[in-house]
């Protein structure tokens, strides 16, 4: 199990507001899409980005690893 943090830089009203109207957050599970125009609000990040988008990739691998598949 792995923990990811994602500080964001301050974010002014107006930029928060046109994030929200251009739907982009809508249906995210943190309320911003990582690879889409939150990651320039990004100051810090640690942990697994494939799993901050949805599916961590390397913990999935290595569980699959563990099951007996070859990926």
């Amino acid at each position: 199990h792995q923990l990811s943090l994602i500080t964001f830089r301050s974010l002014g009203d107006q930029e928060l507001e046109a994030y929200w109207l251009s739907g982009e957050p809508e249906g995210k599970a943190g309320g911003y899409a990582i690879q889409g125009r939150a990651q320039a609000w990004i100051s810090q990040f640690q942990g697994s980005y494939s799993g901050v988008m949805g599916l961590p990739l390397y913990e999935t691998e290595q569980l699959l690893r563990l099951a007996g598949y070859r990926v």
